[in-house]
C-alpha cells in the first residue's frame, strides 16, 4: 500500500471512547452564573428522561457525567490584575468574578455530590 501509516496506541484503558459531557460555552456563552451551572449540574443527573426501553434515565446514566464551565467566571480587567494581565493578579492565580461565582469550590462540590465530574476553563 503505497502512504499507507503505522499507527500506535497506548492500551491504558482510557479515551476509549470520546469524552462525553456539557459545556456552558454553546448554550449561555457569557450569560453563565453559579447558579445556572447547579442547575445545570440537577438536571444532568435527574432521572426523567425514558430510554428506548422505557426505564427513567439521566443523562449521566448514559455516560455525560462531565459539567465544564468554559469562560466568563473570571473578574476581566480586575483593578487586582497584574500588569498587562486580565485576570491574574501578580503571583499569576485567576481572579474570580465573586458576584457571579461566590464560591467554585461550592459548586465543585455540588457536582461531586452529584457523582459528576466538573471544571472550569483557564
Amino acid at each position: 500500500l503505497s502512504g499507507a501509516h503505522v499507527v500506535t496506541s497506548n492500551d491504558n484503558g482510557l479515551a476509549i471512547t470520546p469524552p462525553l459531557g456539557w459545556r456552558s460555552w454553546n448554550q449561555y456563552g457569557r450569560n453563565v452564573s453559579q447558579k445556572l451551572m447547579e442547575s445545570i449540574m440537577d438536571g444532568m443527573v435527574e432521572r426523567t428522561r425514558l430510554d428506548h426501553a422505557g426505564l427513567a434515565t439521566s443523562l449521566c446514566d448514559l455516560g455525560y457525567c462531565d459539567v465544564g464551565l468554559d469562560d466568563f467566571w473570571q473578574a476581566c480587567d480586575s483593578p487586582s490584575a497584574a500588569p498587562g494581565m486580565h485576570y491574574h493578579d501578580i503571583e499569576g492565580n485567576p481572579i474570580v468574578n465573586l458576584t457571579i461565582f461566590p464560591s467554585l469550590k461550592s459548586m465543585t462540590d455540588h457536582a461531586h455530590s452529584l457523582n459528576l465530574t466538573a471544571g472550569v476553563y483557564g
